[in-house]
């Protein structure tokens, strides 16, 4: 294995988008006719749902702001945005193999909320109940991880995720109140943990009535990636195949603290996700579309009609997936939608490494992604681990923008962990996940 930490992680190079001047107000989707719920399930909880044995059925009736168990009515896993009926419980096989219930309801009159987030609030602001509801946030913070006893250091952070994005940085301006007191309630629930408010240096006067440890970061990608923000506060690198949570630290979205002081203004939880849109002309649009909500009546809400041949991706160019439908729906951690019409749509190849360097030189994590990348196009994923730091990839993306001959370098990687991360849980097991 190569130890990366006496060098540390690179510098970055591309620019976020910023929220600067006068804050207009996203254009609010309305309430749509149905949604679409995805949770993932493993490959015998798909056969379940394929032969309808879910607890969310057809016909079944919801209630906006309750919570369901998929299987069982003990394990919450799901919130519903919108009363109404169950339509169908449906299944699909998403990237890399992964598996996800669809539950589709059409949507009733608004009318009230679910009282169980205020009965919970009423029996235990701090317990299980209240926790577990504020799970299902927006940007699905790990509220009930924050006493974990490893837990050192809790990240509220006001960076993207990806380009083309804006939204934690609106969520920190446009909804302080209910940002600080939501990181409040967090420093009250883990007060042994360090919380720090990471922000782009431009919005540091932002920060002053938060009452947060502030630290300001060029805003500059991937300066927001979680890895990079957790090195940056820690001074050493985050060790090689551990995750965020193994290593000590937590990370919330500016968005969802601020959805978690909402939640305990107003007794209730929000069901709408921001989402920044960039249109097949490049304008970017922000929304507050309800969780479920199809990706086409968003567009629809911003008058870009969507038609044969348009390529949708999910979550940012660099790190974002393709969507095969236009009825694909908001999850809670949507970020970023684009748009590239079928004569801007950037191209990848199926060409062979040149061996340039550039992705050497632009990565982050300072891995040979030259020499990694041959490693995957031949299958050979453990000696890509021991040898050249499969594991230590923190998922920017940067490799596959820099590339020249225009490789898919992320999506292999991605493929390759994944891959890897079935094999040992099926060696775990005794069986397969397929």
């Amino acid at each position: 294995m190569i130890r990366r930490s006496f060098f540390g992680y690179l510098a970055a190079k591309l620019p976020y988008e910023t929220v600067q001047g006068g804050l207009p107000d996203p254009v609010d989707t309305g309430l749509p006719g149905e949604v679409t719920l995805q949770i993932q399930v493993g490959a015998d909880q798909k056969s379940l749902v394929d032969k309808k044995k879910t607890i969310l059925k057809k016909g079944v009736e919801v209630q906006r702001g309750a919570l369901y168990g998929l299987f069982d009515e003990e394990k919450k896993d799901l919130t519903v945005p919108v009363s109404g009926t169950v339509t169908s419980a449906e299944t699909r096989t998403g990237n890399y193999g992964r598996h996800f219930a669809l539950i589709n309801i059409a949507t009733s009159e608004e009318g009230e909320a679910s009282p169980v987030f205020a009965e919970a609030l009423d029996q235990d602001p701090k317990g299980e109940a209240s926790l577990t509801c504020l799970s299902h946030l927006p940007g699905c913070p790990p509220f009930t991880r924050l006493a974990d006893e490893g837990i050192h250091t809790v990240i509220l952070s006001a960076m993207e995720k990806d380009l083309f994005t804006n939204v934690n940085q609106y969520a920190l301006q446009a909804r302080k109140a209910d940002f600080k007191r939501g990181a409040d309630f967090i420093k009250e629930l883990a007060p042994k943990a360090r919380v720090v408010l990471v922000l782009p240096r431009y919005l540091e006067a932002e920060a002053g009535d938060t009452g947060c440890e502030t630290v300001g970061v060029k805003n500059l990608y991937p300066n927001g990636n979680p890895a990079l923000l957790a090195a940056r506060l820690s001074g050493t690198p985050i060790e090689a195949g551990k995750t965020l949570e193994e290593s000590g630290f937590l990370l919330f979205s500016a968005e969802s603290v601020a959805a978690a002081g909402k939640a305990l203004r107003t007794r209730s939880i929000p069901q709408e996700k921001l989402v920044s849109l960039t249109l097949k002309d490049k304008q970017t649009k922000l929304v507050n579309a309800r969780i479920g909500t199809p990706i086409a009546r968003i567009f629809e809400a911003v008058g870009e009609t969507l038609v044969k041949r348009d390529h949708l991706i999910v979550g940012g160019p660099l790190t974002g997936m393709s969507v095969y439908t236009p009825e694909f729906p908001v999850d809670p951690d949507t970020d970023a939608i684009l748009c590239y019409g079928p004569d801007n749509m950037p191209r990848l190849t199926d060409t062979y490494c040149i061996n340039c360097g550039k992705c050497v030189r632009v990565c982050p994590a300072n891995i040979p992604v030259n020499l990694l990348i041959r490693m995957l196009e031949n299958g050979l994923y453990e000696e890509a681990v021991e040898k050249y730091d499969l594991d230590a990839c923190v998922e920017c993306g940067l490799c596959s923008f820099i590339c020249v001959a225009k490789m898919p370098l992320f999506q292999q990687i991605m493929l390759a962990r994944h891959t890897l991360a079935e094999s040992k849980k099926s060696a775990e097991t005794g069986g397969s996940n397929d």
